[in-house]
């Protein structure tokens, strides 16, 4: 009996698993295929009003007083100043003596820098005994030129004259003075030779006619004896007038002929010698003139540079004020520092460096600089007040004067702001800083609402809009929007006194926004096609299950 009762119920129960088994695994994969297919998309509809309930916070609109203001961080500079320096042309030693103290308070004319003027005035005095010596030179060498040039033309006139008479001497010596001497030494010998020939002629006729007498008397021997004599002198006669003729023709005419041709070319080199040299020479000394009268200008001008030198190393001050060291800049004081090392006693100076300022303490303005995104809300003309840092109680009148049109620096236009009256305080000093509030536009009876119940349309931002409520609904209406203002914003149309407002965009509209993408908007908006059929996985579910049932005994 237990026999086969397990026999009938075991192939039961194995086919009861096995259909537990189906329909879990049919449950499974149905799961499965149900999982990654989304839901049918419905259309979505934004509801075109909310209540304020439901959008959130609102805002009242009404009428209140409504400026721009630009806040801008300044400093107090004098009108009048003047910055002292030490500005020699020559002189680069500058060591200091005394010096004002920074702050101190001085009269135009009094002594702000005195300098060590030892070196300067022995430098001075070298100077002056070299320029009174090069006075002499220059005066020895103006004396030199003018004989020089009135020589020189005479000095070549007589060279060209000599050179001229030497080749006329020679030209007329060949030409006619050796003829003529050679004629004039054969006529003296012949003129000798005839006196001799007279003369013997005379003794032998005395002798003839004494020697006919046959007597001979004493008278008759003296005569005799003097015509020998006289024959004797006109012998050596003869032989001095052929020695003469024959020294004239062989020695003394060629040498004299010599001489001429010699002294002829001596004067044609002599000429062209100094027709060069001459001129060479005057033209040196014109030069030699030209150096020394430009060294003596210059040591003239080195002189007077070195005098101004001198009385600029005692600087005084140029008007009455107050000494600041160092240099005022746009505002801004600079190497006060540095300035104060360099004037102590034995500091050395830098030339043409500004050592200190001279500040009249007034007429003020303030000096400011204004960013790029401020820098057209401001005009001359605009006004203002002033309240220095040090003094929280005051505050001056004040009115833009001049916005520079070049950046002076990244991000800063600077601008001057004028004071309508003088700080009565004396303690308000140039240097002290201040804080400046410039409107440049105010109205009393504005419509303004906070910046963040403004809104832009996503398609032209120049379109703007606020959320109004009407009839306990936020409709969008367009407004138009005058001045901003921090976090406010100024509606000069669309909105009025009493309006409600919504301070914030609808939810239902941010989230219309967020779920529907401009591309899918219309696609989303398409009307939907209802489909009654089964859906694929509850057909695919019940095949499955029609399947197993199929399958069991």
């Amino acid at each position: 009996m237990a026999r086969c009762i397990r026999h009938f119920f075991l192939p039961v129960v194995a086919v009861a698993l096995w259909v537990g088994l189906a329909s879990a695994a049919e449950r499974k994969e149905a799961a499965k295929s149900e999982k990654p297919s989304p839901p049918a998309a419905k259309p979505e509809k934004t509801p075109p009003e909310a209540s304020p309930r439901e959008a959130g916070a609102t805002y009242k609109v009404k009428k209140e007083p409504f400026k721009i203001e630009v806040t801008l961080k300044g400093t107090f500079e004098a009108e009048k100043t003047a910055e002292v320096s030490v500005r020699p042309d020559v002189w680069a030693a500058l060591e200091v003596v005394k010096a004002a103290e920074h702050g101190q308070t001085v009269k135009r004319g009094d002594v702000l820098v005195q300098l060590d003027l030892e070196k300067i005035d022995e430098e001075i005095a070298e100077l002056r005994l070299k320029r009174a010596i090069s006075d002499l030179a220059f005066k020895q060498a103006e004396e030199n030129l003018k004989a020089l040039e009135a020589s020189t033309p005479v000095d070549l006139k007589l060279a060209e004259r000599a050179q001229k008479i030497a080749h006329e001497d020679l030209e007329k010596f060949l030409r006619a003075d050796r003829a003529l001497s050679e004629k004039n030494a054969n006529f003296a010998l012949r003129s000798a030779e005839n006196y001799l020939e007279n003369q013997q002629d005379e003794l032998r006729q005395l002798e003839k006619m004494y020697k006919a007498d046959d007597l001979t008397e004493e008278t008759e021997e003296i005569v005799l004896k003097r015509q020998r004599r006289a024959v004797e002198v006109a012998e050596h006669v003869v032989e001095m007038a052929r020695a003469s003729r024959d020294d004239a023709f062989k020695v003394d005419l060629p040498r004299r002929q010599e001489t001429l041709e010699q002294a002829a070319v001596k004067q044609d080199l002599l000429a062209a010698k100094l027709k060069v040299s001459l001129p060479v020479a005057l033209n040196q000394a014109q030069r030699e003139y030209e150096k020394l009268k430009l060294d003596r200008s210059r040591e003239e001008e080195k002189l007077k540079k070195l005098l101004a030198d001198r009385a600029a190393m005692t600087v005084k001050a140029p008007l009455d004020g107050v000494v600041y060291y160092g240099r005022f800049t746009r505002g801004k004081w600079s190497g006060m520092e540095q300035v104060a090392e360099s004037l102590r006693p034995g500091g050395i100076v830098m030339k043409n460096a500004v050592l200190m300022t001279v500040v009249q303490p007034r007429p003020v303005f303030v000096r400011s600089s204004v960013s790029e995104a401020d820098v057209a809300k401001l005009r001359p003309g605009m006004k203002g007040t002033v309240q220095p840092t040090a003094f929280a109680d005051v505050k001056l009148e004040a009115a833009v004067e001049r916005i520079d049109a070049i950046p002076s620096a990244a991000d800063s236009f600077e601008v001057r702001l004028g004071l309508r009256a003088e700080p009565s305080s004396a303690s308000i000093v140039p240097g002290m800083t201040g804080t400046a509030k410039i409107v440049p536009y105010a109205e009393k009876n504005a419509i303004a609402i906070p910046s963040k119940a403004l809104f832009t349309e996503e398609m032209d931002e120049r379109q703007t809009y606020v959320f109004a409520i009407e009839a306990g609904k936020a409709k969008k209406r367009p407004v138009t929007v005058g001045k901003r203002a921090d976090d406010r914003v100024e509606i000069v149309r669309g909105l009025a006194e009493g309006d409600e407002i919504l301070l914030e965009r609808p939810k239902e509209d941010e989230k219309a926004k967020a779920d529907r993408p401009p591309e899918k908007e219309a696609k989303d908006k398409a009307p939907q096609k209802k489909d009654s059929s089964t859906p694929p996985q509850k057909e695919q579910r019940a095949g499955k299950q029609k399947d197993s049932s199929k399958k069991l005994p």
